[in-house]
């Protein structure tokens, strides 16, 4: 007895000083076949916002397998070490990062690449601590692995790349591709993956994705991915041969980030946070999840003190998806029926199925819907072309209609458009069908909820246009704050609040991602005899439409002749020409006021340039008078004359009489 205990004391005493348990790296030969090279554009997804992406990819993730679905599934996100002395074979992957740089030598990614991770593991002393980031999900159901079987979970997470092993159609993700939000987190490109399954089986396994690389004194060339376990190669299956720091105590899975930079975990935790608080806040307002970052708990009860605490604005004033305000579209939820600006509308779709639309009404509101689906996941946020004031959520948990709109998804999942979902080539029918019919039902509610307006309700813009806030097309300068320069110079208001403010996270009013066309009238001083002899007479007003410019592909102008007899708005003899020019405008809320910021580009400087501004959209439009501008000019009603448009860009703050956001059009004087 004495003796087998103390053999028990010696293999324990052997582990703790093994805590690898043998684990090495395993970067099979190359034999033939296509090289990896040291360029990867999927890391592009998730450079802007890292910490933003894993929240995203990782809670979706668990959220589409919940071992007990009555119970919410649980995250949590930490901070953690490994001493560089204990795990000595770690290490080794030097020699194979080394590796990457000696096949590639004049290969300027592959210096960008791996200097730096080289770099960082030759500056850790052996004892020093590596980072990581631990993210574990718990009731949940872990995932399988079978040697052979591609269908296994385990295997298209940590085997296989471009490969999903998700069968439910609530399933969130479905393409492959959001484990790549783990791998670019760690400037390794290493992760660790420890689960346990449902019926308690083991499976864990080191990873690491560099490119196809040679080591020093071997001929062949050795793989882009390799494996770090004691299995020669195959993920771990035997509990007691996992290193104890990476086992799993129930059914769920734990991913280990390495090598992370944790000198600003404040940082870190605070845009995982505010990510956490973006994408799944009505999945946790439903109790469906809960989440700790850093021992910080996001519960149902949690959430109405943490959306105040990151949150402080009651109003989304911002434009870009990924930086939106969740509050007031989570107030529509959670004071849902409160009173009559807390509004709830259910109804049964042909294709979809049953759905449900909240808003809540606010004045200040920049008519912006937020749609999810049955993961109770943002998928897209979108600008509305009216100016009711009111924030919407419309979500989908029909499952029936979550499987047709999944299909609908690009792989970042955060758009519904119909091309997304093709079968032998063609779009399919009932993918359009489902986008048409929530556009049609969102129309419908707006128009519910507003009845008593005479305003008809605008369409939707850009309802299957891509918009994404992690990772979409962005950048355009028009739509940066520091783009908007120049103030109004306003009275005093009887607030006291001067309206001469520099405009936040501006909003567009056009709801298009593409300039619109818009006309510059200038006074040409022709005599009117002369016009007719050259030209022909009059023009009733009207001049040519704008053309191309075929010698450097702008825009041309065109002319309108007309007698402004007894008119404040010329003399007689006066020629108007017509100045096409591309512009966009924008709304805010500033003390109070709404401000329209018009972003004009010109091909022509204009020296003496009338513009006119009409409000509407596709239904209607309408005058409304304009109060103050930002470039001087004389104003009359709506329109601004006398005004000196530059060639290029020229920045407009206009506030209108009524003080209402609109969809702006800019056009010409058109004579009647």
């Amino acid at each position: 007895m004495s003796n087998l205990l103390a053999n028990q004391d010696k293999n324990k005493k052997d582990n703790m000083a093994n805590l690898e348990l043998n684990c090495k790296w395993h970067f099979a030969k190359q034999l033939g076949g296509r090289e990896d090279g040291p360029n990867d554009p999927m890391q592009d997804n998730f450079k802007k916002t890292p910490y933003a992406s894993l929240i995203r990819e990782s809670i979706q993730n668990s959220l589409d397998v919940p071992l007990d679905s009555s119970q919410p599934v649980r995250m949590e996100f930490i901070i953690s070490r490994i001493r560089a002395n204990e795990y000595s074979n770690f290490f080794e992957l030097k020699r194979h990062i080394q590796g990457c740089m000696d096949h590639f030598p004049s290969n300027n990614d592959a210096e960008m690449t791996y200097q730096p991770m080289l770099d960082y593991l030759n500056s850790l002393g052996k004892f020093d601590d590596l980072y990581y980031i631990k993210v574990s999900d718990y009731n949940t159901i872990g995932m399988n692995y079978i040697k052979g079987d591609t269908s296994c979970p385990f295997y298209a997470f940590v085997r296989a790349a471009g490969v999903s092993a998700k069968s439910d159609a609530t399933a969130g993700g479905s393409y492959g591709y959001g484990k790549a939000a783990y791998f670019y987190i760690s400037p390794l490109r290493t992760i660790f993956v420890s689960t346990q399954t449902k019926d308690g089986r083991y499976f864990f396994e080191g990873v690491s994705s560099l490119c196809t690389h040679e080591l020093a004194g071997e001929k062949d060339l050795r793989v882009s991915v390799g494996y770090y376990d004691n299995n020669d190669g195959e993920p771990i299956t035997n509990l007691e041969k996992i290193p104890s720091r990476f086992q799993r105590e129930e059914s769920g899975t734990d991913i280990f980030i390495m090598g992370i930079d944790a000198s600003d975990k404040k940082s870190i935790f605070s845009e995982m946070i505010e990510a956490v608080l973006r994408n799944f806040w009505l999945a946790i307002e439903n109790n469906k999840l809960e989440v700790s970052i850093n021992h910080k708990d996001i519960n149902s009860e949690t959430l109405p003190q943490l959306m105040e605490e990151y949150f402080p604005e009651e109003n989304d004033t911002t434009r870009r998806e990924r930086n939106y305000n969740p509050r007031p579209y989570w107030e529509a939820v959670h004071y849902a029926k409160l009173d009559n600006k807390h509004i709830v509308i259910e109804e049964t779709l042909p294709t979809i199925g049953h759905v449900k639309f909240y808003a809540l009404k606010d004045k200040k509101a920049t008519d912006k819907i937020i749609y999810m689906r049955r993961p109770l996941m943002l998928v897209k946020a979108r600008r509305t072309q009216s100016s009711y004031g009111f924030y919407g959520v419309f979500v989908c948990e029909d499952r029936y209609g979550n499987e047709i709109l999944r299909k609908t998804e690009n792989p970042a999942h955060d758009e519904w458009v119909a091309s997304n979902w093709k079968e032998k080539g063609k779009t399919v029918a009932k993918g359009k069908d489902a986008i048409q019919e929530i556009e049609v039902f969102v129309i419908k509610v707006m128009e519910q909820m507003f009845s008593n307006r005479s305003a008809s309700v605008q369409q939707i813009q850009g309802l299957e246009e891509f918009l994404y806030i992690p990772t979409a097309v962005e950048d355009d300068d028009d739509f940066e704050n520091e783009s908007l320069i120049g103030d109004i110079v306003g009275q005093q208001e009887d607030d006291g609040n001067s309206i001469s403010t520099n405009l936040n996270n501006p909003e567009p009013t056009q709801g298009e991602e593409k300039p619109t066309i818009g006309k510059v009238m200038v006074s040409d001083a022709v005599e009117e005899n002369q016009k007719r002899s050259t030209e022909g007479g009059h023009l009733s007003g009207h001049g040519t439409r704008k053309k191309k410019n075929k010698g450097g592909g702008g825009l041309s102008p065109g002319r309108i002749e007309g007698h402004f007899k007894d008119s404040d708005d010329g003399i007689q003899g006066t020629m108007l020409v017509e100045v096409p020019v591309r512009y966009r405008s924008f709304a805010q809320v500033v003390n109070g006021q709404i401000v329209h910021n018009i972003v004009i580009h010109s091909d022509y400087d204009i020296p003496n340039g009338r513009i006119d501004l009409i409000i509407g959209g596709e239904q209607m439009d309408d005058i409304v008078a304009i109060k103050e501008c930002s470039m001087g000019g004389n104003i009359n009603q709506n329109s601004i004359s006398n005004l000196h448009i530059e060639q290029g860009k020229n920045i407009m703050k206009i506030r209108f009489a009524d003080n209402m956001k609109h969809a702006v059009k800019l056009d010409a004087y058109e004579l009647k």
